[in-house]
C-alpha cells in the first residue's frame, strides 16, 4: 500500500483521510437515496403512476407540470375568443367529503373548433392541469371553445381525474347551457361520469368574465 501514498503525506495521514473518505461515503449515498425516495413518494408522483401512459387519445394527466395548483389560468389574447372561467369542488363518493390531491386534466378546441394546429400538441394549445387543495377546490380560466367545424357537434371541455387510487379516467365534459347543439341524449346522459350537473350556465362576474360551477363527483 505504501507506493500508493502521496509524497507529502506520511502515511498514518493517509490512512485518516481515506478513513475520513470512506465515512463519508456512506452518508452522501444515503442523502441521495432519500432524495430520490422523496421525490417518488410525492403526491405527484403518486399520481402520475396511477395516469395513463404518454400519448393517449384522450389522457394527459402523465403530463402534469411539477408546479401543477388547484388554480391556472391559460394564456389568452383578446383576439382568442370569449374568456371563460370555470371552477369547482370534487368530492369522494359520498357527495359530502372534498377530494384533495385530486389531479385533474383538461382540453378543448379553439374558436374555430380545431385542437392541435401544426407543431401543436395533439389536443391544441388550451389544455392544462390542475391539483385540488385540501378543500378539493379546483378553478382555471380559457376561452369558450366552439363545435368542431361543419358539424352539430356541441361546444364542450374534455376533462380526465386521477386520483391516489383510482386510475385515470375521463368524465363527462363540460357544455354550455343555451348551446343549440346539445342533444336530448347528452341531457338525459348528463352526470352519468362524474356526477352533477357538467351542462353549466355561464354568467358574467365583476371582471367581465363569464364564469360558471362544474362540480365533480368520485366514483
Amino acid at each position: 500500500m505504501s507506493e500508493f501514498v502521496p509524497k507529502d503525506l506520511d502515511r498514518r495521514r493517509f490512512l485518516l483521510e481515506v478513513g475520513s473518505t470512506l465515512a463519508v461515503l456512506p452518508l452522501l449515498s444515503a442523502c441521495s437515496i432519500g432524495t430520490v425516495a422523496q421525490a417518488d413518494s410525492s403526491i405527484l408522483g403518486k399520481l402520475r403512476r396511477n395516469a395513463l401512459p404518454i400519448g393517449g387519445e384522450w389522457s394527459g394527466a402523465i403530463e402534469a407540470p411539477t408546479d401543477v395548483s388547484w388554480r391556472t389560468e391559460l394564456p389568452v389574447t383578446k383576439d382568442d375568443g370569449e374568456r371563460i372561467r370555470i371552477a369547482g369542488t370534487v368530492f369522494a363518493s359520498d357527495g359530502k367529503t372534498p377530494s384533495p390531491n385530486t389531479l385533474i386534466y383538461f382540453y378543448h378546441t379553439d374558436k374555430f373548433g380545431i385542437y392541435g394546429r401544426g407543431n401543436e400538441h395533439k389536443h391544441g394549445k388550451y389544455r392544462g392541469w390542475l391539483l385540488t387543495d385540501q378543500k378539493g377546490r379546483y378553478e382555471f380560466s380559457s376561452i369558450r371553445p366552439a363545435s368542431y367545424p361543419n358539424s352539430t357537434q356541441s361546444q364542450h371541455i374534455h376533462m380526465t381525474v386521477t386520483t391516489l387510487d383510482k386510475r385515470e379516467d375521463w368524465i363527462d365534459s363540460i357544455l354550455f347551457e343555451g348551446d343549440r347543439f346539445i342533444s336530448a341524449r347528452e341531457r338525459q346522459e348528463s352526470g352519468k361520469r362524474g356526477g352533477f350537473q357538467p351542462i353549466v350556465k355561464l354568467t358574467q362576474g365583476s371582471d367581465g368574465i363569464m364564469t360558471a360551477t362544474r362540480d365533480i363527483l368520485i366514483s
